[in-house]
């Protein structure tokens, strides 16, 4: 992994933000399947999967001298949020819902690494008995030089 790359740094910059919403316990790099949920103890629920997608290049700007300059990429990075089944589900979710909305338009220009930032959610929350999932996905316009991503 370029620790020094841009995708990188801002993915790193988003599993701090997920690190500091109160009502996340645990927060992971890899999606878990059911059986390493089932391994988290109670009091280590919620567990949030933050992954980085490919960035897609949108434009690149170039010099006078057709050399590429920069290039501007949008780049994804999905939030999977894993708890346990209850009778507050649903007020759960809305509550982890909005600390995860306020926390992410904190600093949308990630400290100056991306141009804008903006959130899309899965409209449908997903029950993996005996958990309850949902998905956010974290939207990042970057600029970066033509040598890395």
């Amino acid at each position: 992994m370029a620790d020094n790359s841009k995708r990188e740094q801002i993915i790193l910059a988003d599993i701090a933000l997920v690190e500091m919403v109160t009502g996340i316990k645990t927060v992971k790099r890899t999606i878990p399947t059911l059986a390493v949920l089932d391994n988290f103890a109670v009091t280590q629920m919620p567990v949030a999967a933050v992954v980085g997608r490919l960035p897609v290049p949108k434009n690149h700007f170039a010099k006078r001298d057709g050399q590429v300059d920069f290039i501007v990429s949008n780049l994804k990075v999905d939030v999977y949020v894993f708890f346990q089944e209850n009778e507050s589900m649903d007020s759960e979710l809305s509550s982890l819902l909005d600390d995860m909305w306020v926390a992410a338009y904190t600093d949308p220009k990630r400290g100056g690494l991306t141009m804008n930032t903006w959130l899309e959610c899965n409209e449908l929350p997903e029950w993996l008995s005996p958990y309850y999932a949902f998905q956010i996905t974290i939207n990042h316009q970057y600029q970066h030089l033509p040598g890395g991503i």
